[in-house]
């Protein structure tokens, strides 16, 4: 018998065993015994949330030392008997992958948690928070865990809205809260730069266009060491060769002279000097900045770039990055290139279902970017053959399709309360079509037909929350949530989990959100209304899609 319980993402098998529910915290201390050597970073993420969540301290004490209300055991999976459990497919973005399988067993006696290693010890215990009811109790279940892809990510846009370190922090305790390891920092982009780069310091400081706002490197090393406490890789990403406007108005230099079409259309040409040694500069110092073995490249929507001068590019910056060490993630436009191989991911994001409605956009754009458009049209018709490329290839391929995992998509349902209706109105990306929540989670990585009929290796899944309409941390939280926890589970676990099944599982982690600090939550005022029209609106995301 499988117990309905509030465990996002849903773990590989929980049972009942019928044994008597555990109290923990009733003296207001929670002893839990560990083995010497685990990573203090495991204790302390328990300790912390185990306060904030639950209102008990926690007493940490090696193996044997008193009797203990949670018990640790890490050993090899063969001797714990998890050797069953399959292990994770696609890529791992660790430096030293990790093995994730855990057992959790609710004993009358207490909580044993035996896993495969510190990071297992870390999954189960944060599994042991979701399982602590409001009166302290913990019922009697055993959960054999582990997860269905390696990679599991999110990438935050950092450069169209700064998040101080602060902010940036709780997002990465959400990010461990479901499970998900890797934290993709979008960098640069058109609207700023956000990153310190020691020998272009008028990108972040002196000029007058650059912003007042961005990481320095210790800003990163903080935020890095703090992610990997909590087992979340920070990937860096530097996007080239287009979305660089904010790089031109700091050094205009790079333009080698030459006027673009539109101002909208910049692109770093590898036959300017200048532009090649800007591009040297930034990957040799994002390279210092990546903890894991990846660096992300960008390489997306290079409007009015010629295709030979696109794919020059790219190549290069591929070899300089593999020379240096590092593995590429790229976004999919990238395969045209054709210079990835299977040590890289190409990280999918155009949806099968974008129609893209050249003289619909026209009508609702100036004159001036109508070649703009032209341009953007050709580029988006060959979409459809990045995948099957990359797979031919045999790149592995990082599924963040817009149509589920674009977590600026508008909510299509009325929002509970007047001020998170106006909040809806506002925010999310408005050339996209809105969808509910329960319409994100209509889909599964094993299941896409576009990557099945490629023949495409699944590197992972990775949700994107892109910043335009953002304003304020609540902001970030009305669009990440309750969608990311849905993205966890598609990410973690391996079994089809329905929409009915998911959100009464999520519903109890409410007051988990706000203690992590996301108190704007999105909640629908009637579960299942539709506040927009659907199908009337199909054309609007191919314009939405010129944000990434």
């Amino acid at each position: 018998m499988t117990p309905d319980l509030p465990l996002v993402p849903l773990p590989s098998h929980v049972e009942a065993t019928g044994a008597t529910p555990v109290t923990l915290g009733h003296t207001g201390t929670v002893t839990v015994a560990v083995p010497r050597g685990l990573a203090q970073g495991v204790t302390d993420w328990f300790a912390t949330w185990a306060r904030r969540l639950h209102g008990f301290d926690v007493r940490v004490v090696p193996h044997g030392e008193s009797r203990a209300d949670v018990v640790v055991v890490v050993d090899d999976p063969e001797a714990l008997g998890l050797a069953h459990l399959p292990g994770p497919e696609g890529v791992d973005p660790r430096a030293a992958p990790a093995d994730e399988r855990y057992r959790l067993t609710v004993r009358p006696e207490g909580v044993l948690v035996e896993a495969a290693g510190d990071e297992a010890a870390f999954r189960g215990l944060t599994t042991l928070l979701q399982l602590v009811d409001p009166v302290l109790t913990v019922p009697g279940v055993t959960i054999e865990d582990g997860p269905a892809y390696a990679w599991r990510g999110l990438s935050l846009d950092v450069a169209r809205h700064f998040f101080p370190p602060e902010e940036v922090y709780r997002v990465v305790d959400l990010l461990a809260w479901y499970k998900l390891d890797v934290l993709h920092l979008h960098l640069t982009d058109s609207q700023a730069w956000r990153v310190e780069v020691t020998g272009r310091p008028r990108l972040t400081g002196t000029h007058p266009t650059a912003t007042a706002d961005f990481y320095s490197r210790a800003d990163l090393d903080r935020i890095i060491a703090y992610a990997a406490e909590r087992y979340v890789t920070v990937v860096p990403e530097f996007d080239v060769p287009g979305h660089v406007i904010a790089a031109f108005a700091a050094y205009p230099e790079l333009a080698g002279g030459t006027e673009p079409a539109h101002p909208y259309v910049r692109y770093l040409d590898p036959d300017v000097p200048e532009a090649v040694a800007f591009t040297r500069d930034v990957l040799h110092e994002l390279v210092d900045l990546a903890p894991g073995p990846f660096v992300h490249l960008g390489a997306d929507e290079p409007f009015g770039m010629p295709v030979q001068a696109y794919r020059r590019f790219v190549r290069d910056a591929h070899a300089l990055l593999r020379s240096r060490g590092k593995r590429v993630v790229a976004w999919q436009e990238a395969s045209r290139a054709d210079c990835l191989d299977g040590d890289d991911v190409l990280q999918y994001w155009i949806g099968p279902d974008n129609p893209f409605d050249v003289e619909q956009l026209k009508a609702r754009a100036p004159a001036a970017l109508h070649p703009v458009i032209d341009d953007a049209a050709g580029l988006f018709a060959l979409a459809p053959q990045d995948v099957p490329t990359a797979a031919a290839a045999g790149v592995p391929v990082l599924v963040s399709s817009n149509t589920m995992l674009y977590l600026d998509r508008p909510y299509a349902d009325v929002a509970a309360d007047e001020g998170a209706e106006q909040r809806r109105r506002r925010v999310g990306h408005g050339d996209y079509v809105a969808r509910s929540p329960e319409q994100a989670f209509a889909w599964h990585p094993s299941t896409l037909p576009e990557l099945a009929a490629a023949g495409a290796r699944i590197a992972g899944v990775e949700a994107a929350i892109w910043c335009e309409t953002v304003d304020s941390f609540d902001d970030l939280a009305f669009l990440l949530l309750p969608r990311l926890a849905g993205a966890a589970e598609k990410a973690w676990t391996r079994q089809v989990t329905d929409w009915p099944d998911h959100t009464s599982r999520l519903a109890p982690h409410a007051g988990a959100w706000s203690a992590l600090g996301f108190h704007a939550a999105y909640r629908a005022a009637v579960a299942n209304a539709r506040a927009v029209e659907q199908g009337s609106h199909d054309q609007a995301d191919a314009l939405g899609r010129w944000h990434h």
